[in-house]
């Protein structure tokens, strides 16, 4: 795997962020722990542990795994750090491995540039320009209990989504933003706007591959309902929130405010405090979609493929990682707290929406009117 995708085998040189770059590391393995298990042990507790531990950026590599064995499966984990990869990218690794496993032959991928090389965006040189402010980039932070929920949708409820999500013009992703919106929206005295992260894959917009690497750009969006909104109403601004970004000159836009950000001879501090006044969100929502993977890989069988699993800079904010695998759909939620009601609540939602041919009200489909929003 470390031959077929360059970036298994990097560490990040450099301490001063101005200089910093990924140096390839030769002979560096991926660190493998393996678990051997009661059945039926959550797997969840582990992804705990896992996140609440810091990589290192400087030791190569910058990913770890570990292999959870109980009586007649295993369950395996992959763990990287998000200047290398994506969830996307986590994904393809796992499907790779699988297929190595299988006996197939994997090519080996060309190393390949930032999103600001693909783009065609030139490097500024931060040498010329002589910063008068020099910030050290600090050691990764511990983190502590991070709680992950987990649940899994029927083939029928997830078929029930697509259908009516095309119906009504928008998307499933749009769908499950609504209903985040909508499990998200307090009592009528609380009128702030649910800000969701939208994390989106520019693979397809720059005609990208299969490589391990950190290829999505961002948006975060406000949205802001009462309680006659109507919900595929909400669904639909969700995607066109997101449908905005999906080209190469909102990409080349936003990749070239990032990069005068970050060589604008701010200190560190300044950028970090840039960077969370306008990333600020209640909820990231990391969707990869419809995972069109093999299940059978020789004697293994892929189940079920659940991800990603986020930590995000914000520490109220949570990370809601969306996969559809195997005709599945499967959803986690990534914080510092227990968000099991959450994921129920946003399912009931759906069933609700996708049973009836009514356009509810938001205030029509919130049962539970507090679910956790802090």
């Amino acid at each position: 795997m470390q031959r077929r995708h360059p970036n298994l085998s990097v560490c990040i040189s450099g301490r001063d962020y101005h200089l910093t770059t990924f140096e390839d590391v030769k002979d560096c393995r991926i660190p493998l722990r393996v678990i051997n298990a009661v059945l039926n042990e959550d797997w969840a507790c582990i992804v705990e542990d896992e996140l609440d531990k810091a990589i290192d950026l400087s030791i190569a590599p910058l990913v770890r795994a570990v292999l959870v064995q109980q009586a007649g499966k295993t369950i395996f984990i992959f763990v990287a750090n998000h200047s290398i990869s994506d969830g996307m990218s986590v994904a393809l690794v796992i499907r790779d491995i699988l297929s190595v496993i299988a006996g197939q032959t994997m090519g080996n991928l060309s190393p390949i540039p930032s999103i600001d090389g693909i783009i065609g965006i030139e490097p500024i040189d931060n040498q010329s320009k002589n910063p008068t402010v020099h910030s050290e980039i600090c050691e990764p932070v511990n983190r502590e209990n991070t709680s992950i929920a987990y649940l899994r949708f029927s083939m029928e409820l997830t078929k029930a989504i697509v259908k009516r999500s095309k119906l009504e013009q928008t998307t499933v992703h749009g769908a499950l933003g609504a209903a985040l919106v909508a499990a998200l929206t307090n009592d009528q005295m609380d009128k702030t706007p649910v800000r969701i992260m939208h994390p989106i894959s520019a693979r397809k917009t720059l005609n990208m591959g299969e490589d391990f690497s950190l290829l999505i750009n961002i948006v975060t969006s406000a949205y802001h309902t009462s309680s006659s909104d109507k919900f595929w109403d909400i669904a639909r601004e969700v995607r066109q929130s997101v449908a905005v970004t999906q080209n190469a000159e909102w990409i080349g836009s936003d990749t070239r405010a990032a990069q005068q950000l970050f060589n604008s001879n701010l200190s560190l501090e300044t950028i970090q405090q840039a960077l969370a006044a306008g990333t600020s969100h209640e909820i990231m929502l990391t969707n990869l979609g419809e995972l069109a993977f093999e299940t059978i890989f020789g004697p293994l069988q892929l189940l079920h493929l659940w991800g990603p699993m986020v930590l995000t800079p914000h520490l109220e904010a949570r990370t809601v990682g969306v996969a559809t695998f195997n005709g599945e759909l499967t959803l986690t939620v990534t914080g510092r707290y227990e968000s099991s009601v959450l994921l129920e609540t946003v399912r009931k939602i759906l069933e609700k929406v996708c049973g009836s041919d009514v356009d509810h009200n938001i205030d029509a489909l919130i049962d539970q009117p507090n679910v956790g929003r802090r």
